[in-house]
């Protein structure tokens, strides 16, 4: 499919803890390990996030499907890796703070409404086997396009910039250089088996419910343990 074909209508999330896991056994890898074209910027490490990772780590499913996207970009492009296997204690910080910051701006909300708002970006920490955090099972991970040299293409927004404009298909009715990138992430990200989050161009998914509720399929992949208690 022609890179730049326009995005088509994403199918929203809602249910994807109902989808049952039936799981495979593959091990965490490393990103900065996988190939010259794909780069680890472990963004929540370099912010400094209590219990972030110094190195992003996905699923060997995963792994092989980002090589295989990096290696059918144009030759100028590469991958960008801002996050991918998220412990628990991150996840649960990033929900209280983005909590918090909808509380400070809409004080009068009540507080399920204030979480159903929070987890439209940001899922609320779980401890479930049955319905773990996407990125806690390393079949999430969030991505862009760079340089051949790793620096960052502009696709319109920043990493977890919470707002309208970070909607995948938010600058579809545009011509410009940002929707084509988009695109091109998108439908590469696409041919390799991975599923969006329609709310964040930057999320993929392969494997856990968000993917499975999308394919139709059991997701593959619940909660890892950390990398450096993988085997």
């Amino acid at each position: 499919m022609d890179p730049l074909t326009p995005l088509p209508w994403l199918r929203p999330n809602a249910g994807w803890r109902e989808v049952i896991i039936e799981p495979a056994a593959d091990a965490l890898v490393p990103v900065d390990s996988l190939c010259p074209r794909i780069f680890d910027r472990a963004e929540y490490h370099a912010w400094g996030l209590p219990g972030s990772l110094p190195r992003s780590w996905v699923r060997e499913g995963v792994a092989e499907r980002l090589v295989a996207v990096a290696d059918g970009l144009p030759e100028d492009h590469s991958l960008v890796v801002w996050d991918a296997y998220r412990p628990l204690e991150v996840q649960a910080g990033l929900f209280r703070s983005y909590l918090s910051e909808l509380v400070a701006v809409h004080p009068e909300m009540p507080a399920d409404a204030l979480e159903e708002a929070a987890a439209r970006y940001v899922t609320p920490p779980s401890r479930s086997v049955l319905a773990p955090p996407p990125h806690l099972t390393g079949g999430a991970v969030d991505l862009t396009l760079g340089f051949a040299d790793g620096s960052l293409r502009d696709l319109g927004t920043s990493f977890d910039a919470f707002v309208p404009e970070a909607q995948t298909r938010a600058f579809e009715e545009r011509r410009d250089h940002a929707r084509d990138l988009r695109r091109m992430l998108f439908w590469s990200m696409h041919a390799a088996g991975f599923t969006n989050y329609s709310e964040e161009w930057w999320h993929f998914d392969f494997g856990d419910q968000f993917w499975g509720l999308i394919t139709g399929r059991p997701a593959i992949y619940g909660p890892a343990a950390p990398p450096e208690m993988a085997s």
